[in-house]
């Protein structure tokens, strides 16, 4: 260890009052036997007055060898009794002379041996020749059957001598068995490095110290990624397939020994040694790397694609949340992103999930952390429902129990605004977990309770023309720049959003009809895929693939769709009955239980949606309710609705276990099937009141 004392000089400064001038710093006359030792500045200084020999100041400063070290510059510790040592040794003169036995660990090699020594072995095979012991993994010498004087089995625990290196390399031993002896654990002398300047030492070993963010355990070797405050690489220990290190846990500060590799075009650290640090270092590492973190975490916001009064209200909102998710991918910490499965809920999901990606591929060690750190999924229903929150985090508790992930941060994206987000998002807190929200959806105010942070454009004056995915796409190029506008375009076409965010649309450089097709061809392509995220095909159809094949699939999905809208609208006109209600308010009530084909694309909302605008086109205030079962779907025209009141009002007028919400002129509501003719009469009659 480098001397504390003199901090590895060898020598220290010290003060002692000056001898000439008595301390004062002043002299009127000198003895001319020191001349020889001063400048002509210091005899200037004495024709003033002044003591020249200390300048004045009445101390002067000597260099003396350091005692602590005797002037090397280096101290050690006794490794039995933890006395200061000088000079390389591991034990003090007191402790050499106990009985002891030297345990190399893995770093160490031949060179590292010394004749005579006792050192701990494992017997690893018994031949005609002798007995093979194991005294590290690198390391190995032979016992001769001459000087065995018991028998020994694989597996035994012995103390050996070394008495002979051979020049081929070849270690002889011979046993050397003592009682109440200390153990003496030797690691290789290796240069310290910061995992940023590991580069400079490929083939080299080397010693690194830092924070463990994730273990991945594979069939190989158990993967550590490391942080300091420099940078992270992966470590990669060995152990026949089993648990290397099972002791270390993620967030521990390590020190490694290791061979620096690349792997990948990635660094990676052969680990021969690993051991957990604590106390002082361990918090002065974990601070310092928390702070570089933090630095690092810091988005860099270049402006918003469109100018717009309501964004810029929401800038400071949307910068933690780049913040956090930026925060979450140098941590290792798993995110996962639930988005409603509509394209403006896919737009702003992948939106996300792309600028995530980007920012992996550019900042983590490991090539492989896309697959284990983003999860995006996907929810039929316009909230985060249990079913969703059950899969999310039995997954993610699972993960953590196999490879000690940490509780994922959840993005919920066209979801999480709504009181019936609520009990989902509880759950995951109980474990743990932080819930962002990016929504659209008129908020319940309850909601932000339970969210660390939550993007509305409500909550700033704004409406639900801001989409879900205009916002992803804004925050996703704080989290890494790249061209979205493509996404943000496709969500204000199939949102029908109107207004500045219009401007998305001629950044994008697309024709509203191409976009149109983009957005059918996504909610063809999602309705079929169910529960799977399908993010290849998704991806594809939104351009990060090849755009030959682009263009082709969007225009076969989306007259695909086409097709089946006409179809299923031919028909469901037929169970369409039109009333006038008392306010003027014409209400189109489609019976879709009867009049479309079940789990056939469009779904029931898309259908209502359909029939609607071929009616609006002839009605200035129009309300289209199509219901099923347990269902009804709203959509409306020139009629001031707030569809998250009214499905409140009819909850207490009602016993029908009614629930829903959304826009506040768009939305769902579900009830119970036998009391299905209470709870439409009782929406038609509110609505006929406004």
């Amino acid at each position: 260890m480098i001397c504390k004392s003199c901090e590895g000089r060898g020598y220290v400064e010290i003060e002692k009052r000056c001898e000439i001038c008595m301390g004062s710093g002043k002299a009127k006359s000198f003895n001319p036997k020191i001349t020889t030792n001063l400048n002509s500045e210091q005899l200037n200084l004495f024709m003033k007055g002044i003591c020249g020999a200390c300048e004045g100041s009445g101390v002067v400063k000597k260099f003396e060898v350091c005692k602590n070290c005797n002037g090397k510059g280096k101290v050690s510790k006794c490794k039995i009794c933890g006395k200061n040592i000088v000079g390389n040794y591991d034990l003090c003169p007191v402790c050499r002379r106990k009985p002891h036995a030297y345990l190399l660990k893995n770093s160490c090699g031949i060179e590292d041996i010394r004749l005579n020594n006792v050192y701990v072995g494992k017997v690893i095979s018994v031949t005609d020749i002798g007995v093979f012991v194991s005294l590290n993994k690198r390391l190995k010498g032979l016992i001769h059957k001459k000087n065995l004087k018991n028998n020994l089995r694989e597996g035994d625990e012995v103390l050996v001598k070394v008495s002979n290196i051979r020049p081929s390399g070849e270690i002889d031993l011979i046993l050397n068995p003592m009682d109440n002896y200390e153990i003496v654990n030797v690691s290789k002398d290796v240069p310290f490095t910061n995992i940023r300047e590991a580069g400079k030492n490929i083939g080299r070993m080397v010693e690194i110290r830092g924070k463990v963010v994730h273990i991945k355990q594979t069939s190989g070797p158990t993967i550590f990624t490391i942080v300091d405050e420099t940078s992270a690489i992966n470590a990669a220990a060995f152990e026949g397939g089993e648990r290397a290190y099972p002791e270390i846990s993620v967030d521990d500060v390590v020190r490694v020994i290791g061979i620096v590799k690349r792997r990948d075009n990635k660094l990676q650290i052969e680990v021969f040694e690993m051991e957990r640090l604590l106390g002082e270092e361990a918090h002065r590492i974990n601070k310092s790397i928390q702070k570089e973190l933090e630095r690092k975490a810091n988005p860099e916001f270049k402006g918003f694609l469109i100018e717009s009064k309501i964004l810029e209200k929401l800038k400071e909102e949307m910068i933690e949340v780049a913040r956090e998710l930026r925060k979450a991918v140098l941590e290792s910490r798993p995110i996962i992103i639930r988005h409603h499965w509509d394209a403006d809920g896919i737009c702003g999901g992948v939106a996300i999930e792309k600028a995530l990606i980007d920012f992996i591929e550019k900042v983590h060690p490991d090539p492989d952390a896309k697959d284990y750190l983003i999860r995006r999924r996907v929810s039929r229903a316009p909230y985060y429902e249990f079913e969703d929150v059950v899969k999310d985090l039995d997954e993610s508790l699972e993960d953590m129990e196999k490879f000690g992930d940490k509780i994922p941060l959840v993005v919920l994206v066209d979801n999480g605004s709504g009181y019936e987000d609520i009990p989902a998002i509880r759950q995951f807190l109980i474990f743990g977990a932080d819930v962002i929200a990016i929504d659209h959806h008129f908020p319940d105010e309850e909601v932000d309770n339970y969210l660390l942070y939550h993007v509305n454009p409500y909550k700033v004056g704004g409406d639900s023309n801001y989409t879900s995915g205009v916002l992803s796409v804004e925050i996703a190029r704080m989290v890494s720049d790249i061209n979205l506008t493509l996404l943000a375009a496709t969500s204000v076409v199939s949102d029908r959003a109107e207004g500045e965010v219009e401007e998305y649309i001629k950044l994008s450089g697309f024709n509203r009809e191409f976009l149109q097709d983009v957005s059918l061809a996504l909610e063809f392509e999602a309705f079929h895929l169910r529960f799977r995220h399908g993010s290849p095909i998704i991806h594809e159809i939104l351009g990060f693939g090849r755009k030959d094949r682009q263009q082709k699939l969007v225009s076969l999905l989306s007259s695909l769709a086409k097709d089946g809208i006409e179809r299923q609208v031919r028909t469901a006109m037929e169970g369409v009955k039109i009333q006038k209600l008392k306010n003027g308010v014409i209400l189109i009530a489609l019976d879709i239980e009867n009049y479309a084909k079940k789990f056939t694309f469009p779904p029931p909302g898309k259908l209502t949606g359909e029939v609607h605008d071929r009616f609006k086109r002839e009605y200035e205030r129009i309300v289209t309710i199509g219901y099923g079962p347990d269902f009804a779907v709203i959509r409306s025209e020139g009629v001031e609705l707030d569809i998250p009141r009214l499905v409140k009002e009819i909850q207490e007028e009602v016993n029908a276990e009614v629930e829903g919400g959304g826009h506040l002129v768009v939305g769902s509501i579900k009830f119970v099937p036998a009391m299905r003719r209470e709870v439409l009469a009782r929406l038609a009659s509110k609505i006929g009141e406004i």
